[in-house]
């Protein structure tokens, strides 16, 4: 800890450059200073394992999306949102 705090520029320039500093308070362990991943790094390790599935098309492919699925047919009677929003509540109580 102690030359942490007298060479704190020091310790960083080394990690910068991407080292592991451990940082130890009586020869115990305490915690470390790791270099930063690099911004992209997360996404592409999570691509990698098959957890992120990046998306194609780009926006305007996206919104088209979104509107074709959030896309309903008109309603003339004002009550019907009303009216089917009570028979769902129906259906869930039976």
């Amino acid at each position: 800890m102690r030359e942490l705090s007298h060479e704190t520029s020091r310790t960083l320039r080394r990690v910068k450059a991407g080292e592991t500093i451990e940082i130890t308070e009586r020869g115990t362990v305490i915690g470390r200073i790791v270099p930063a991943e690099p911004h992209d790094g997360a996404r592409a390790r999570l691509i990698a394992q098959g957890r992120l599935k990046p998306a194609t098309g780009g926006r305007d492919a996206l919104l088209a999306s979104l509107d074709r699925r959030l896309a309903t047919e008109p309603v003339d009677d004002d009550d019907a949102g009303t009216a089917a929003l009570l028979a769902m509540r129906d259906d869930e109580r039976y």
